[in-house]
């Protein structure tokens, strides 16, 4: 399972130096110009609207040094990278940088420079053990050659999603005059590596990937059998009516909330059960608003128990409510896994899946292809995306486009339908397709669609499609029939 979450996984030394942590007795002042590198990725990038057509397009941002030849990044903007360069110092010289590893699920990347003269004059830096919760910070990258500072204000921590993905793990906002951020500028106090900044909005606000959250996924990585960051695959609703937790027979007030759903990204099944109410997670009180008190950093989100000391696979221990009786369990943290859910919200390193046949072309319905169709997207398929759960089916698939030609005349305006049965034959997934298309009735190919589409059936002559699909290759250039 791990392999879907480090691509290129190298044997990694000693944690010591993974982390290179300077003695806290070192007196040598931090040198951004020392230790902090500019990356230039190349990389492939899809075309979901047309799933054969893809380009290259490039990548700035930054890294930072945390050991001999060894630069911390973060994952955004590495899927389909074939090529990473680092500068260093400011010069133009560039060095190749290999990728070490990448994990999308924590949006953290290790990537390695073996020429020698990389590490001369360079120097590793120390990450810090925690958080400060107020107070300024400073922001470095490079820019233009020179290293440009700004000065960031720390509003709060919180705990919430990953960028790339949707495991929950702690939070740093600032805010920050530093123009077109997000790109992994480093954030320091004093010595210390704060972070490395995710992403910026209009209002001057930056998110922060904390020190102590990337400390713990090197940890994860460096471990002979290396770990994934769990996550809860459960949602749930505030407990704030007594009403609520008085009907399942807890006479208590401002404690515990709800379990609506469990297993709705598919990962595994576990312990809980819906209607469960949530008292403790490994051994915090968990309030009415899903909140707890960190000992560190005060009132925060449950969520982030998933990542504050556990890795996937453990047992997290949990005292609920159920049956009118105060229980204890262990909810086994599963590994996130995009590729599990009825409709994968993230692909990365991997191209747009398609079967094009007689000019209908089949795409399974994915978070990226949904992002891709943007105000395109029928409201329908935002239905469909809440209800993975209560599906049964593997996967979506859909009819995304009809490339025009005789063959199939008067379906040319059919768009983004569900397809339901080919020939009689259920369809989860693309393969299913090509299987269903080998067994026609009667010399006609029968495709249903889901019956809140606008359309409920197509009928076609088998016994030309396949001439068709060839012909239509050529035509409108398309290197295959399918992806697969």
């Amino acid at each position: 399972m791990l392999k879907r979450h480090c691509l290129r996984l190298l044997c990694l030394p000693t944690l010591l130096t993974l982390l290179c942590l300077i003695p806290a007795s070192a007196e040598t002042a931090f040198d951004p110009a020392k230790s902090l590198v500019q990356i230039e990725v190349t990389k492939v990038v899809y075309d979901y609207n047309i799933p054969w057509n893809s380009r290259n397009a490039q990548t700035r941002k930054n890294g930072i040094l945390i050991g001999d030849h060894r630069i911390l990044t973060t994952a955004d903007g590495l899927s389909g990278q074939y090529l990473c360069r680092v500068k260093k110092g400011g010069h133009s010289r560039q060095y190749t940088a290999s990728v070490s590893w990448v994990d999308f699920y924590a949006n953290i990347a290790v990537l390695d420079v073996e020429e020698a003269e990389f590490s001369q004059g360079m120097q590793a830096v120390q990450l810090a053990d925690t958080v400060p919760q107020s107070g300024n910070l400073q922001i470095y990258r490079w820019y233009s050659g020179r290293i440009e500072e700004r000065a960031a204000e720390i509003i709060r921590l919180y705990n919430g999603r990953s960028k790339t993905s949707y495991i929950h793990h702690l939070h740093l906002l600032v805010s920050s005059e530093i123009d077109a951020a997000g790109w992994s500028e480093v954030v320091f106090d004093g010595k210390r590596l704060i972070g490395l900044t995710t992403s910026a909005n209009k209002s001057k606000r930056l998110t922060i990937l904390p020190a102590p959250v990337i400390r713990q996924v090197l940890e994860n990585h460096a471990r002979d059998t290396p770990a994934a960051m769990g996550v809860f695959d459960f949602d749930y609703m505030y407990a704030r009516n007594p009403a609520l937790l008085q009907s399942r027979g807890l006479d208590r007030r401002d404690v515990g909330v709800l379990v609506t759903e469990v297993g709705r990204r598919r990962l595994a099944a576990n312990t809980l059960k819906t209607g469960d109410i949530i008292l403790e997670i490994d051994g915090f009180a968990i309030d009415s608003e899903g909140k707890y008190i960190d000992p560190v950093y005060g009132r925060l989100a449950m969520d982030g128990l998933s990542t504050r000391a556990h890795v996937a696979g453990e047992a997290i221990p949990m005292k609920i409510w159920r049956d009118a009786s105060e229980q204890d369990i262990g909810y086994q943290m599963p590994v996130a896994d995009f590729e599990k859910s009825l409709i994968v919200e993230k692909r990365y390193n991997r191209k747009p899946r398609y079967l094009m046949a007689g000019g209908l072309v089949f795409q399974p319905l994915s978070g990226p292809l949904m992002q891709a169709l943007g105000d395109d997207k029928p409201f329908l398929l935002d239905y469909y995306s809440t209800r993975q759960a209560e599906e049964a089916r593997k996967n979506l698939i859909l009819l995304t486009m009809v490339l025009p030609d005789d063959y199939n005349e008067g379906y040319q305006s059919l768009r983004y339908m569900i397809v339901d049965q080919i020939n009689g034959q259920a369809i989860q997934s693309l393969e299913d397709i090509e299987t269903a298309l080998q067994s026609p009735v009667d010399g006609f190919h029968s495709i249903r669609f889901m019956h809140d589409m606008s359309a409920s059936e197509i009928v076609l002559d088998a016994t030309t499609m396949s001439a068709t699909t060839k012909r239509l290759l050529q035509h409108y250039h398309i290197p295959a029939a399918s992806s697969f």
